[in-house]
């Protein structure tokens, strides 16, 4: 009788395999995941990152152009915005420059998303990139320093009381 419990559980055990768990191949993995999310955010301009994580949720046709949040609106404003001459800075050439900011955005956009959805994503940002209230606030809020070197209003350097 014992002998045929012996059996049973030999034959138990050989109708299982045996996984060998390996943490260690888990581990690699993970750290490569993280070491790829991270290579990715250091090469990410500024504001860029926002503006991919907006374009993303436009593809899965979570954002639309009637449904886009204003904290995602501001986020891709601050990215077609950014990296323009702000003194110069009128509505004729900040339209070109966010324009040519997605386009740069489609780029990089491109690599998560198939035709269809590069469509929705371009017909969303170019309807953001080129609405006039949106322009004109970019305009309207940046910082004007006088060409000729004036001082920002406020700016007391020279007297004591920034010291």
């Amino acid at each position: 009788m014992e002998k045929d419990k012996n059996m049973e559980h030999a034959g138990m055990d050989a109708a299982v395999p045996t996984v060998k768990k390996n943490g260690n191949s888990r581990r690699e993995s993970g750290v490569k995941e993280i070491q790829a999310i991270r290579t990715f955010l250091e090469s990410a301009g500024i504001y860029e990152a926002d503006a991919l994580r907006v374009s993303i949720a436009i593809a899965d046709g979570r954002i639309t152009t009637d449904n886009i949040s204003a904290d995602d609106r501001l986020a891709l404003n601050r990215y077609l915005n950014s990296g323009e001459n702000n003194e110069r800075l009128t509505a004729e050439n900040a339209q070109e420059h966010r324009i040519s900011r997605v386009f740069g955005l489609l780029e990089r956009v491109a690599d998560f998303c198939d035709k269809r959805q590069l469509v929705a994503v371009n017909k969303t940002l170019l309807s953001v990139a080129v609405n006039p209230a949106d322009i004109s606030r970019a305009v309207s809020s940046l910082d004007r320093r006088s060409v000729t070197g004036q001082p920002i209003q406020g700016n007391t350097v020279g007297n004591g009381a920034n010291k």
